[in-house]
């Protein structure tokens, strides 16, 4: 460099010829040339440059012109940083650094050079600063090379630190994009076969990018040459004219097959990317390989998870019975098997009369969420479902083309919750029945997986055979129930019959006493006629004996038919409208000379208004009377009895109270019975057989009434109330001179009953009644063979072919039984079997075995309607 500082034409330059040059300059030149350490000089306002040997590969293209040029001309591109750093120097103040990055331009790119440097000002011959002189060591290497190795301690500390594969790449890619300054880094993933990869992480500047999820060409992270990228090479490209960064993509391979990239975006000094392709490379596979083993073990702790919670579920299913919180346990563990936000599970049930039902159960959300929503509808994404099909998944359901194509929402409807992630599962029973459908939602895009499936077709297989369990336990639970009340049943009739033959021998037993109480006298006053001498004062005597005992032996043998014929419903009731007030003091003007006989004191209290009743006259005074002379009977002279009429709510009650005897709370349950009685004392001071408060009942009863007894006790007394239905007619008005509910009009009635011995056996009954009755054994015979001119239908409800409330419900469509009467006939009594019965139309519901009594009601009132007639 000496050399060609002699023979360089300084006189062409602002300092002049050499001879010309300050002492100060001549040192500082000779000192620079000396320096084994690069060194230049730049001196005067020109800044003109001197320099050694060492300097020279600084330079690198700019060297030519560059001896006694202007330092500003060859480095115009860090002017902007030196130029204040000389200023200050050239005020006599050193500068100096052990590390200062420059950007420079010296083989016709740009790149980031690292140097520690000292500038000095070089005074001339008057003591002022003249030049700079510069000593630097250019430290670019070191300074990369520390940086390098810091990036890998940091990289290999996050690869050891982290266990989830998630936060693995962010804090990956996290350290690439702060390594490399302006850089985009992106970790995607392919698919098998496909020219496109999913983004699962990107940083930008820094920041973490909201483009998760995204599927981008592999061309767009492989500049141009995504062929080569498949293949298994590390490509690359320099920055481009236009501005564009150099980008580096590093397959990420399994086994043969491209499996990720990880790609980086950046700035880069072409003469440096090389070196940071290899670096890009060791990070990449590095952190590949972390995630594969982190995947791995994120796996395989998932596997335990899924095992542990099928187990548990599995133990859950299989000790729950009950079918509700069965559904409950079904949908919490699948929900939290799957992984989903919240789940459901839609149950398509039967009840035990074969009518369809539904029910669900929710986890990860309150029931309201649904509530208002209703059942899922069989549209395109739900309908398959319930149909048995295979498990159904959609990354975002809002763009799945199956997906909002249904009125009225089209769509999402409002105040549903968040659902993107979709996953849905048929439960099928081993015989092939769709149970129902299991549902799972999740807020975030793409969150259910092939393995999902998997595991929601193999447990909804469990579920289902759970939920079989569940109903075949219930199903013995109501057999050994319906057993359990036929044999309660049993019993109970077995001791009513016993009750009811105990009661008939007492009977007897007390007629013959009653009948054979007159006779004596009869006998007696009929020897006394047979004497010669007797005179006409004994005579009228015997001869009253007899007539009276006559007529007291007539009154119970007229009892003894009355009750009869009303039981057998041979009474004819001549109806009107009564004023029950004028019926009550008709009774007590009969009844008073039986009260007077025994010293009562009789109270009546009657409304100040007429109470307008429907019924027999006579009839509604022998019930009174009855009453009235029974409280006589059982109460002890000097007693007191009430009889008060008095209005509630739309009927008329009328109660009869005495201070008497009382009625045993053993006897109270059965005090209207035919032949009941008290325990009867030896004298039969009482009397009587035991039929008026039956006659009593099955009057009342005609009379679409009630009647009760109340008594708190022996010696207690007895309060025994009538209730009737007040008329909406006036007192007075004939409204029907019709038969009671025996002597009713004949009807045409069908009974379907699959049981052929019970349904033929209450035929022989309602015939013996003058009904005609047709049988049928099944629901399709009804349908194809019922008689037009049925009037009255009583279903038996477990069908073998349709449940009874199916069959009640065709037949009412068909017009000719529109207007027929619908009794349903079940062993269930309860009130959910009640409503279910009135949801189908049914008018009636009797419990077996059938209260005949009941069932005559039903008729009679329907024989006193006018039949409807078509046309």
């Amino acid at each position: 460099m000496e050399l060609q500082m002699r023979r360089h034409p300084w006189e062409t330059t602002p300092v002049g010829p050499v001879a010309h040059w300050p002492f100060s300059l001549k040192l500082a030149v000779r000192t620079l040339l000396d320096c084994q350490l690069p060194m230049y000089l730049a001196w005067g306002d020109a800044y003109t440059q001197f320099f050694n040997d060492a300097y020279v590969p600084i330079l690198g293209a700019k060297k030519d012109g560059a001896l006694g040029g202007d330092a500003r001309v060859t480095w115009p591109e860090i002017w902007p940083v030196i130029g204040p750093m000389w200023a200050r120097v050239l005020q006599g103040e050193p500068v100096g650094s052990s590390d200062l990055a420059l950007t420079i331009n010296r083989y016709g790119y740009f790149e980031t050079c690292h140097f520690a440097y000292s500038y000095s000002p070089v005074y001339g011959d008057d003591g002022r600063p003249e030049g700079v002189l510069v000593t630097f060591v250019e430290t670019t290497e070191t300074v990369l090379a520390e940086r390098r190795r810091a990036f890998q301690l940091e990289l290999a500390d996050i690869l050891r630190r982290e266990t989830s594969s998630g936060p693995l790449l962010r804090a990956a890619l996290g350290q690439v994009g702060a390594y490399v300054t302006d850089a985009t880094v992106t970790y995607a993933e392919t698919r098998p076969g496909d020219a496109e990869a999913v983004i699962l992480e990107q940083w930008d500047g820094g920041e973490r990018t909201p483009q998760s999820g995204r599927t981008v060409p592999l061309a767009q992270l492989a500049p141009g040459v995504p062929e080569r990228l498949s293949a298994g090479e590390t490509v690359w490209s320099e920055d481009g004219a236009a501005g564009e960064k150099a980008g580096i993509a590093v397959p990420l391979m399994d086994g043969d097959r491209l499996a990720a990239v990880l790609a980086l975006h950046a700035p880069l000094d072409a003469g440096r990317i090389a070196d940071e392709v290899r670096l890009l490379e060791d990070a990449a596979r590095r952190t590949w390989e972390a995630l594969r083993r982190i995947r791995a073990e994120e796996a395989l702790r998932e596997e335990t998870r899924v095992l542990e919670l099928m187990k548990g579920a599995t133990e859950t299913l299989a000790s729950t019975i009950a079918l509700e919180p069965l559904m409950q346990a079904i949908t919490d563990a699948a929900t939290q098997l799957v992984g989903a936000e919240f789940g459901a599970f839609f149950y398509n049930g039967k009840d035990d009369n074969g009518d369809a039902y539904s029910l669900y159960a929710l986890s990860g959300a309150p029931r309201v969420a649904f509530e208002r929503l209703g059942m899922p509808r069989a549209t395109a994404v739900f309908g398959p479902t319930f149909h048995g099909s295979a498990p159904i998944r959609s990354d975002d359901i809002r763009h799945d083309p199956r997906y909002g194509q249904s009125a009225p929402h089209h769509g999402m409807p409002p105040g549903h919750l968040p659902v993107v992630s979709y996953l849905a599962a048929s439960v099928v029973s081993r015989s092939g029945e769709v149970i129902g459908g299991l549902f799972f939602g999740h807020s975030q895009r793409a969150m259910f997986s092939e393995r999902s499936e998997e595991l929601i077709g193999a447990f909804a297989v469990q579920a289902a055979i759970a939920i079989d369990n569940a109903r075949l336990y219930d199903m013995a639970q109501r057999a050994a129930e319906e057993r359990e009340q036929l044999l309660a049943s049993e019993r109970a009739a077995r001791a009513e019959a016993e009750r009811h033959n105990k009661m008939k021998d007492e009977f007897l037993a007390m007629l013959a006493h009653e009948l054979r109480n007159p006779l004596a006298p009869i006998t007696s006053a009929a020897q006394l006629l047979r004497l010669p001498e007797v005179n006409e004062g004994l005579r009228l005597k015997a001869s009253n004996i007899i007539s009276r005992q006559v007529r007291h032996m007539t009154e119970l043998v007229d009892d003894l038919l009355d009750v009869s014929r009303v039981t057998r419903g041979l009474v004819k009731l001549e109806n009107e409208i009564l004023d029950l007030n004028k019926v009550a003091m008709a009774a007590v003007e009969q009844a008073r000379p039986h009260i007077e006989e025994r010293q009562h004191g009789l109270t009546v209290e009657l409304p100040d208004v007429p109470v307008p009743v429907e019924g027999d006259r006579t009839r509604l005074i022998q019930v009174l009377v009855n009453l009235l002379n029974n409280s006589a009977k059982y109460t002890p002279p000097g007693g007191r009895i009430a009889l008060v009429v008095t209005l509630d709510d739309g009927a008329a009650q009328v109660a009869v109270r005495d201070n008497g005897t009382g009625i045993d709370a053993q006897l109270l349950p059965h005090v209207f019975d035919l032949f009941t009685q008290a325990d009867r004392a030896p004298d039969r001071s009482q009397g009587g057989l035991g039929i008026g408060l039956a006659l009593v009942k099955s009057i009342v009863r005609m009379h679409n009434g009630q009647v009760a007894a109340h008594s708190a006790g022996l010696q207690q007394g007895t309060t025994m109330t009538v209730t009737l239905p007040l008329a909406q007619a006036e007192v007075g008005q004939v409204v029907r001179a019709g038969e009671g509910s025996g002597a009713a009009r004949p009807l045409t009635v069908t009974i379907v009953d699959d049981n052929g011995d019970a349904g033929q056996s209450l035929a022989v009954l309602l015939r013996a009644h003058g009904h005609t009755v047709y049988v049928h054994e099944d629901a399709a015979g009804t349908l194809a063979h019922a008689d037009p001119a049925t009037e009255v239908f009583i279903l038996d409800i477990g069908l073998p072919d349709m449940t009874g409330y199916e069959l009640a419900r065709r037949l009412r469509r068909d017009a000719r039984h529109a207007h027929a009467v619908y009794v349903a006939l079940t062993g269930y009594g309860q009130q959910r079997d009640r409503e279910l019965s009135r949801q189908a139309g049914f008018d009636h519901h009797l419990v077996k075995p059938v209260e005949i009594g009941k069932l005559a009601q039903i008729l009679a009132a329907k024989a006193e309607r006018k039949p409807v007639t078509e046309g």
